[in-house]
């Protein structure tokens, strides 16, 4: 999943939340990120992923709600049903942004009820702020909790708007039960056309705690690749499509895709 579910170890809204253009916002540029002021929206959508070496497919459902407040933040929901391993966790995900002069601080939080894989539950919390000459920067944590271990990341990121394109750089450094660590970068680079129209770019590369089947929480080498885009058909009617391939170490590979249906009103 996006964000996908957190695969590329970025805090959900990072993307949203970066100053410069937003989705559904045909307003200029305001003091604050144009998404504060953006549509309502809700999505539900699915995924799907085939994994080498004999494992058995993961999927999941998502169904997502994000209610910008203007100048009172944004709040977004997220709920999930994701089956791996034949086994299947449900987990609810919600987080809080606030735009300030010189930025955003968002605090997040997940639960997850009767954990197989999925973290049982994690907090965060970060910044995302603005630099001369239309670069931005990210500051944020994160602490997750899971049946066999508990890990910890720290994200630095850097990004910039050109026109039409957004690129983007964050750093990732990653502790597993506070002795294991590593490193993953991932790079980014974003286009957003007329009628808020978009496609994106993005490569993940470097070490990371990884559940990589049940009961087994180690760090490994990761490597990711992956398309994703909107495109609204109408406007309060858009798809979101994603598609991936990952290594996961010498464990498997994946290669899976995403669609969801977005509402804006």
């Amino acid at each position: 999943m996006k964000r996908l579910l957190g695969v590329l170890c970025l805090p959900l809204l990072t993307i949203k939340l970066a100053y410069g253009q937003a989705e559904n916002t045909p307003a200029p540029q305001y003091d604050r990120p144009a998404i504060f002021d953006s549509k309502p929206y809700v999505e539900v959508g699915a995924s799907y992923e085939g994994l080498t070496n004999n494992y058995a497919p993961w999927q999941s459902q998502y169904f997502d709600v994000m209610l910008p407040l203007k100048q009172n933040g944004l709040v977004y929901l997220q709920l999930q049903n994701v089956e791996r391993f034949s086994q299947v966790d449900q987990a609810a995900y919600l987080n809080y942004a606030y735009p300030f002069k010189y930025g955003v601080i968002n605090v997040e939080g997940s639960h997850t009820h009767n954990p197989q894989f999925l973290a049982q539950n994690f907090y965060g919390a970060g910044w995302n702020g603005r630099l001369p000459n239309q670069f931005n920067y990210l500051i944020s944590g994160r602490e997750s909790n899971y049946l066999d271990g508990r890990t910890s990341n720290q994200n630095i990121g850097l990004d910039k708007y050109i026109g039409q394109y957004r690129l983007a750089y964050v750093a990732t450094y990653s502790t597993l039960n506070t002795q294991k660590s590593g490193w993953l970068s991932k790079f980014q680079i974003q286009w957003y056309g007329a009628n808020n129209h978009r496609i994106g770019l993005t490569y993940a590369s470097g070490h990371e705690p990884t559940v990589v089947n049940l009961g087994n929480l180690t760090t490994i080498d990761t490597q990711q690749y992956q398309v994703d885009g909107l495109y609204w058909l109408t406007p309060g009617v858009g798809i979101t499509l994603a598609a991936w391939h990952a290594k996961q170490g010498g464990y498997y590979q994946r290669n899976g895709g995403q669609i969801g249906l977005r509402l804006a009103f």
